[in-house]
């Protein structure tokens, strides 16, 4: 319903930028989930000489906290595969970026220094 929400409230040009969205963010919460039941098997694996009661509220824990994990990762590689990192196109950086240490050279004067004034010698 929240999804439905969310792609009813875009326009049509942002509708395969949202729809792109929520289809990694599924797609990771449910890598999330996978690596969570992994996690778990492996954990009841290395202990499996012993008795372990676990509730069944803690093994849902231990696989539903990788799934939001998941879903910002999956996120995270969708946003970083739709944003547009060519500089080629960018006319306003003619000159050093932010952040550069450019010398600054001062241009020769036409005018002399004035003359040093020295102390008088007593005598």
């Amino acid at each position: 319903m929240l999804f439905k929400m969310i792609l009813d409230g875009s326009g049509e040009d942002e509708r395969p930028i949202v729809r792109g969205f929520l289809k990694h963010l599924i797609a990771g919460f449910a890598v999330g989930l996978l690596v969570g039941a992994v996690g778990l098997f492996m954990v009841i694996a290395a202990f499996g000489n012993l008795k372990l009661d676990m509730p069944i509220l803690f093994i849902a824990a231990m696989m539903l906290q990788f799934g939001p994990i998941g879903g910002l990762v999956g996120v995270g590689i969708y946003l970083s595969r739709i944003t547009d990192r060519s500089r080629a196109d960018d006319e306003e950086e003619d000159g050093p970026g932010g952040g550069t240490k450019v010398r600054v050279e001062a241009a020769a004067s036409t005018h002399k220094a004035p003359p040093r004034l020295q102390a008088a010698i007593a005598s």
